[in-house]
């Protein structure tokens, strides 16, 4: 056999050799890359299908709870919208919460907020963003206000203002006690003074 064809022969072996090697580092990683990012992809997808199934699962709308004692006095909440508490079972986040504390003989308490986080178990109401009180001829508006049955007070803080027919305070802090109905007006730091306006 000729030498120069040998060597011709050996030449294109060599080369298709290489090509083979080039192709295999170089074009196959690249298809890998992209195939695991299409899983990738895929994963995420699936994923966040699934958080927002798990949100629309935990969505409530137009929520109503009522509780009653045996002296049948009631206490009602009502929210547009409302969502559970995946770590507090016994916790639920109420939007454009109304509520109502209705007593035998006593005129009924109307609660306004934005927000509220409300228990199942004690009916204890913790009130955000502008909460408005309405109880007979008295207004309150807040921040925050929070409801506890055990203890029997409803306290309103944050930026209190408080009217009457006659009267208007600005201060910290208004309690409630729900068994007598008597307020109390502080503000946290005893050095400042609370902020009364009357009519005589």
């Amino acid at each position: 056999m000729n030498i120069k064809k040998v060597i011709q022969y050996c030449l294109l072996t060599f080369l298709f050799l290489v090509s083979l090697l080039f192709y295999k580092n170089y074009f196959t990683n690249d298809l890998k890359v992209s195939n695991d990012s299409k899983i990738s992809d895929e994963e995420l997808e699936k994923n966040f299908n699934v958080d927002q199934n798990e949100l629309d699962n935990n969505l409530i709308e137009n929520l109503r709870y009522v509780s009653e004692d045996l002296l049948g006095n009631t206490y009602t909440v009502t929210a547009k919208s409302a969502t559970l508490k995946e770590n507090k079972l016994n916790e639920v986040q109420l939007y454009e919460v109304n509520a109502e504390i209705s007593k035998k003989g006593q005129e009924v308490i109307y609660i306004y907020s934005k927000t509220a986080n409300y228990n199942k178990i004690n009916n204890n109401t913790i009130f955000k963003e502008e909460v408005d009180v309405k109880y007979g001829y008295q207004t309150m508006n807040s921040e925050t206000l929070n409801l506890n049955f055990q203890d029997n007070f409803i306290e309103i803080l944050d930026n209190v203002y408080y009217t009457n027919k006659d009267t208007k305070i600005n201060a910290d802090k208004v309690v409630i006690d729900l068994l007598s109905k008597k307020l109390k007006i502080s503000m946290t730091n005893n050095k400042d003074k609370i902020n009364i306006v009357s009519k005589y």
